[in-house]
């Protein structure tokens, strides 16, 4: 069906999970040039693109898909090929996008919060974290988050209340948290 968009992107698909990228780079292009509203094959391709690590490919094809249609995942995807090139403001944006579509999106609140952190904005970084705590509050990794934007932020006190919580839950993770507590 070589007029078939869909048949197109499936092949892509296909030469995608075979490793073929340059394949799986032509049939998507060929699927969207067939039909151009379809936002699975921009995000299809940007995916591929990805993987390839053709990042600023890969961000111009997340757009395209986002422009068609607003999704929480794209703008995940979105967040992390931005984290990838280093453009943490741009990185924290996408994943506010993500929130705004899906709140209790918990993937993309700890990974904003982290945003956050790297961009020296704790405050706004711990009130990710305690959000992604009031979804899933055994997080481990979420605790360990929290404790350290405390401690960026000079509250002991809260730094150590997470180091007690994550005692129980990962000791590995407790003791981390304690090496980089001020003495």
């Amino acid at each position: 069906e070589p007029r078939s968009a869909e048949a197109h992107a499936q092949l892509g698909s296909t030469y995608h999970a075979l490793g073929k990228n340059d394949e799986a780079e032509a049939e998507y292009l060929k699927a969207i040039a067939l039909d151009p509203k379809r936002f699975e094959f921009y995000n299809l391709l940007a995916i591929t693109y990805y993987e390839w690590n053709k990042i600023d490919k890969a961000i111009e094809n997340y757009l395209k898909a986002v422009e068609l249609k607003p999704h929480e995942v794209i703008y995940f995807s979105l967040a992390h090929a931005y984290e990838t090139q280093g453009k943490f403001e741009d990185a924290a944006k996408a994943y506010e996008k993500a929130i705004e579509i899906q709140p209790a999106f918990s993937f993309a609140l700890y990974d904003l919060g982290l945003v956050y952190s790297h961009l020296g904005r704790h405050q706004d970084a711990i009130a990710m974290f305690r959000k992604v705590l009031a979804i899933k509050p055994t997080e481990a990794h979420a605790i360990h988050a929290l404790g350290i934007a405390y401690i960026e932020t000079g509250d002991k006190t809260g730094a150590m209340q997470q180091y007690d919580l994550l005692k129980q839950l990962n000791p590995n993770m407790a003791a981390d948290l304690l090496r980089q507590m001020p003495k």
